[in-house]
């Protein structure tokens, strides 16, 4: 498989090059150069596959070529080892609950196996790497416990100061061995910056950095398998017309909506494909086709759906040719929804069908419901465990969240993160220090 750049026409790269830089060397985000397809008979059969199978032949099928088989079904089995089952609300309302993993967020399958991926590339050149994450909690906790003591690999997790849990913080600080907590003075779009401004410096090169953000091709790829399995479970549950689901996403980079387009396009039947944001929306103005918006987001009830400006947005263009036309007929986009009804839906789920789900979860589900989808399936992805959001889920609902022993073992370990400003300079002064 090659892989091309999503703002240029330059020459392809394989796959090493492609996890190694992350970002081309034009700036843009790498992509495959051409989608499989997959035939027709694996949909049909697909309710008798579970999880790992359909993530080990998603993964076969892009990765096949340049990965020994043995090994990448080692890969998958560990990176896919917990479950994402389909819950029924009833009504045709379905939660696809991606939360199980050990840092209860879905970004545990892309980060495992994004891990895997490197410490299988790194194994072969004999060299070691540096990492550099942009977190506002959720992606730095899985990459880092993805990649926690993988020999050759030093990870620099950067998260706005004050901006995260106390649990949230805990699961950053509480590693230590080759995991780097750094508090950066700025926002999350600083950090994002950071670390795309590192990886295409080149006076950097000795640190061999790269990202493990959704900008990272091995993050995306997994996420494949999200959509084909909820699709597995509703054949298998024998629900009708499983092949017109909406799919509501919570939408901050992206990553899950351009997994979800790939999916539809290797041949997985799908209804309408919903991105849902919050009230700060800044998906809106790019579908609508103006320009890159310039405002900061509002911190909202949904921390990890506020982003200025969405990383895989170049990504869907790519995959869509610029044609905005085309991807509004594939993807909504729905009013953002309010703190209120974040607030609205979390209660009403909980006293109609005793049913807990997370802020971001939440707006997905509120989303869901503004898109008139007939009599057909909703799917909701519910992408991080409540307790994620303890503080926020406590407020909203008035009530004790139940805390998985996930979370409850970050919370023993105290270190202090290092703290940094929005720079260029003092990031380079960082990776010098641990080098």
């Amino acid at each position: 498989m090659r892989y091309v750049s999503t703002t240029s026409n330059s020459r392809p790269v394989d796959l090493r090059e492609a996890v190694n830089r992350c970002v081309a060397a034009d700036g843009g985000l790498f992509m495959p150069a051409e989608l499989p397809l997959f035939p027709k008979a694996f949909f049909n059969n697909i309710g008798e596959m579970s999880l790992p199978d359909i993530a080990f032949v998603v993964a076969n099928s892009f990765f096949g070529q340049d990965v020994d088989g043995a090994v990448l079904k080692d890969i998958v089995d560990d990176a896919f080892a917990f479950d994402a089952p389909l819950v029924s609300l009833g009504g045709n309302r379905y939660i696809l609950e991606l939360f199980h993993g050990p840092t209860l967020t879905f970004k545990d399958y892309g980060a495992r196996f994004m891990a895997r991926i490197m410490s299988y590339i790194d194994s072969r050149q004999e060299v070691s790497r540096n990492v550099l994450v942009a977190t506002t909690g959720n992606t730095g906790a899985a990459a880092a416990n993805g990649l926690f003591k993988i020999p050759g690999i030093s990870v620099s997790v950067l998260y706005p100061k004050g901006q995260l849990s106390r649990w949230q913080a805990a699961q950053l600080t509480a590693l230590g061995e080759n995991i780097y907590p750094i508090e950066i003075v700025g926002t999350v779009e600083d950090c994002k910056r950071l670390v795309q401004s590192a990886i295409a410096d080149t006076s950097l090169g000795e640190y061999r950095l790269t990202g493990a953000n959704s900008i990272n091709i091995a993050r995306i790829i997994p996420q494949i398998t999200f959509v084909l399995h909820a699709y597995a479970r509703l054949r298998e549950a024998g629900v009708e017309n499983a092949g017109e689901a909406l799919y509501s996403i919570p939408s901050g980079n992206l990553g899950n909506v351009v997994a979800a387009v790939m999916a539809r396009r290797i041949g997985c039947p799908t209804g309408p494909l919903v991105a849902a944001t919050a009230a700060n929306c800044q998906l809106a103005p790019l579908l609508a086709g103006k320009d890159k918006p310039q405002t900061k987001p509002l911190r909202t009830l949904a921390p990890s759906v506020d982003m200025a400006y969405p990383s895989g947005w170049p990504r869907l263009l790519h995959l869509y040719g610029d044609n905005l036309e085309a991807m509004r007929r594939d993807i909504i986009a729905p009013d953002g929804i309010s703190d209120s009804d974040i607030a609205t839906t979390v209660n009403n789920l909980r006293g109609r069908y005793g049913y807990t789900i997370d802020p971001h979860g939440a707006v997905a589900y509120a989303a869901a419901e503004a898109v008139d989808n007939g009599d057909r399936p909703k799917v909701i992805f519910a992408t991080g465990h409540p307790a994620k959001q303890l503080d926020i889920m406590t407020r909203i609902t008035g009530a004790a969240i139940d805390m998985p022993h996930q979370l409850s073992r970050f919370m023993a370990v105290k270190r202090p993160p290092i703290i940094i400003p929005p720079t260029l300079p003092a990031i380079k002064k960082h990776l010098h220090s641990i080098n």
